[in-house]
């Protein structure tokens, strides 16, 4: 399983701040830190209600540039979601840029998806809040191999019941490609701020985004559904294990520990009465009792009903293969 830690604006614009979340996100033991990267006059008119406070948490370009400098020293990738062509700009430049997430709101930015194809890295696409049409354009821009579509968005928090997990394995069965979920349940909900992407996990989603930030009490942006580090390290150990549960779907292998519990639990077939070698095998010469250990089961054992058998058997004794002539 693949942990994000967003850091959104957490930050509150603050670089201080920012780079006590990003030493939480990594020694948290994620896999990756998102940056939400933007220029305020390119995301929203001055006439937004919004644009005031998003210059609030406008960091300079020099601050991103020592963060993510920061952050390519250390074993953790490093996803950008730039809001705008010059943020993309500038982050690429770095040479650090592991992956790129695409906005929910920036689905109609063709010029910023078009630059971002050309870095050929993998790309995850906000798709909270998306129309089915769009979703279906937007993801026929990438190559399918690289793409991972994210479903999930921001409510301040999002309710329970708006949380559409039914998403995820519908964009798993319409596409083809990894498919994620971006969490942002009330982080004062003990229980459902972990069973929500828990169960997303075991709907098929193979990336988990999740908020973090340094206190809670702080209020600060995106305090509503952000973990606090400690929090935040119980939540990345509990998706790592979460694969090992949900396991691979691509074939129907058993574990080591199926077998095993094949073996203690499973009846096998085993004679009802004694056997002379030279004898017909018959449907009345099998029972089906615990062995521990493995053996024919009902559906292998009546392919050799009519053959005869090659050695002696005693009451009780497994039936196998090699037990009959050729």
């Amino acid at each position: 399983m693949y942990v994000i830690a967003e850091i959104a604006s957490a930050h509150d614009g603050d670089y201080n701040i920012a780079k006590k979340i990003i030493n939480s996100a990594i020694n948290s033991g994620a896999d990756a830190i998102k940056l939400q990267v933007f220029k305020r006059n390119s995301l929203l008119i001055k006439t937004n209600p919004y644009y005031e406070n998003f210059g609030e948490v406008e960091l300079t370009d020099d601050n991103w540039l020592k963060l993510i400098a920061k952050i390519s020293k250390k074993n953790i990738d490093l996803i950008i979601e730039p809001y705008d062509l010059e943020s993309f700009k500038l982050c690429e430049s770095t040479g650090f840029i592991q992956s790129y997430k695409i906005p929910a709101s920036s689905l109609n930015d063709r010029d910023l998806m078009s630059e971002v194809k050309i870095t050929k890295k993998p790309v995850y696409i906000g798709v909270g809040g998306a129309k089915k049409i769009e979703i279906k354009k937007i993801a026929s821009l990438f190559d399918k191999e690289l793409i991972t579509l994210l479903t999930g968005f921001q409510n301040f928090p999002t309710k329970i019941e708006d949380s559409n997990l039914w998403q995820i394995s519908k964009l798993k069965k319409d596409y083809k490609c990894n498919i994620g979920y971006a969490d942002h349940t009330d982080a004062e909900d003990m229980a459902m701020r972990f069973i929500i992407p828990s169960m997303a996990v075991a709907k098929g989603a193979t990336i988990i985004e999740k908020h973090i930030t340094d206190d809670r009490s702080r209020k600060g942006r995106d305090y509503f559904s952000a973990l606090e580090p400690n929090e935040f390290k119980q939540f990345v150990n509990l998706m790592h294990q979460l694969h090992e549960v949900v396991g691979n779907d691509n074939d129907w292998v058993l574990s080591k520990a199926e077998i095993e519990y094949r073996k203690f639990s499973k009846k096998v077939a085993v004679t009802s009465r004694s056997i002379s070698s030279g004898e017909k095998f018959e449907s009345s010469d099998v029972v089906f009792k615990r062995t521990n250990d493995e053996g024919l089961s009902l559906f292998d054992i009546e392919t050799f009903f009519g053959k005869t058998f090659n050695k002696a058997k005693k009451v009780d004794e497994p039936i196998n293969k090699d037990d009959f002539c050729e």
